[in-house]
């Protein structure tokens, strides 16, 4: 359970709320590397956090997200009658997750309502992010050539190391100008941090 007390949910909570909201919560649970946690007709109605190991969300053959430690997914599974969940995550190693079901989320909304208004800021968030993300991919732009490529050579923690600007163009295919841009594009955005030869892909 380390690292949950710094979850997005109890931003503005004192640490006596937080530790007490801890206790009731349910044993994490634990996943084998290559097996499956959510697909398209099993999920829970729950948000899950990672408290270790690595998780993707894929669709059919496309890398959507990976996921590490502190990361949270599920938020789409919410609130809502859908049936499928939108995509498949996999354990990428051995990984264990905290979930946060719907029933208990409603009780803390009513009984904290900060934690309200904080998961709503979390859902405009991703919703911000997600209109980027779709206006990128549909440009087909080098910004989008580069991202895809990092998403999916970046590393369990999602970080692609060795960003020599000459390699980087070689291995994308895209003009070192071009490269430039899109890096500065990314950057942004707030979809990658750079910091020498390192970027953090998000």
């Amino acid at each position: 359970m380390q690292g949950i007390e710094n979850l997005f949910l109890f931003k503005g909570l004192s640490n006596e709320e937080i530790a007490m909201i801890i206790t009731v919560l349910p044993k994490p649970q634990k996943f084998i590397k290559g097996e499956e946690i959510y697909n398209h007709r099993k999920f829970n109605k729950a948000i899950g956090i990672i408290l270790s190991g690595k998780a993707e969300a894929i669709d059919g053959a496309l890398l959507k997200r990976s996921f590490v430690k502190g990361d949270v997914f599920g938020a789409a599974a919410l609130f809502g009658n859908e049936e499928s969940y939108i995509s498949k995550i996999v354990a990428k190693s051995d990984t264990e997750i905290q979930f946060i079901s719907e029933d208990i989320l409603e009780d803390l909304f009513k009984r904290y309502p900060e934690t309200a208004v904080n998961y709503i800021e979390f859902l405009s968030q991703k919703v911000r992010f997600l209109n980027k993300r779709i206006n990128l991919y549909s440009q087909k732009t080098a910004s989008a050539k580069l991202y895809q490529f990092l998403t999916e050579n970046a590393d369990e923690n999602n970080t692609y190391t060795g960003a020599n600007m000459s390699k980087l163009a070689a291995l994308t295919s895209i003009g070192r100008t071009s490269l430039y841009r899109a890096i500065d594009e990314l950057t942004e955005a707030g979809m990658i941090e750079k910091s020498g030869t390192t970027i953090i892909v998000k």
